[in-house]
């Protein structure tokens, strides 16, 4: 009789003790959802430091593709905190400047244009360059419309002018993927120049 009341006592001693296998389950689910939704949060950041041309809070100022098929973007904060230049293969941002996504990010750029009107006999031209300076090197962006031009159409791209030496290389822009522009609300708040690229 002591044996069997000892058996008792130790039964239900363990099972007040343990829970049920339903709560250990869901103790468990949660858990890995848990786990789950910092590991996807993590990838989203490492998402956008690598191959997002377009933060959430961005839009797009312009945008265009070289013609080895390199993509270009300038963005802005949708409240104008900053402004921000991206360049790079179609899954990977090569270039971003400025690092410091800032107010002050807008005096990095300088501005630059020049219009002339009436047409071929005036020999009309539209200039437009945004321009850089990182590790030694100058870049330009630049949309330009010229009437003497032998092709006589509008020409996108970047220069990259080495400043000791003034070596410079052209990327050649494909103008139909060209969209945005350079809107006088975002240049007003960049170093405005008088230096023309052409």
């Amino acid at each position: 009789m002591k044996i069997w009341s000892a058996f008792i006592l130790l039964f239900a001693i363990s099972s007040c003790g343990s829970p049920e296998p339903e709560d250990a389950e869901t103790v468990s689910i949660e858990t890995v959802d848990e786990i789950q939704k910092e590991d996807a949060v993590e990838h989203a950041a490492k998402e956008q430091k690598i191959g997002t041309f377009v933060l959430p809070n961005e839009v797009v100022v312009l945008s265009f593709k070289t013609n080895k098929k390199k993509q270009v973007f300038l963005c802005r904060d949708k409240d104008n905190k900053y402004l921000v230049y991206r360049f790079g293969s179609k899954s990977k941002v090569e270039l971003q400047f400025p690092e410091k996504l800032n107010e002050s990010s807008f005096q990095k750029f300088e501005h630059s244009s020049y219009f002339r009107g009436g047409g071929a006999e005036n020999l009309a031209m539209n200039l437009d360059y945004l321009s850089f300076t990182n590790s030694g090197y100058r870049y330009v962006i630049y949309k330009t419309y010229a009437s003497e031009s032998e092709e006589n159409e509008d020409e996108v791209g970047i220069r990259v002018i080495q400043q000791k030496t003034k070596k410079e290389t052209r990327i050649a822009g494909d103008f139909n993927t060209f969209e945005g522009g350079f809107p006088e609300e975002v240049m007003e708040k960049v170093t405005q120049s008088e230096v023309l690229y052409d």
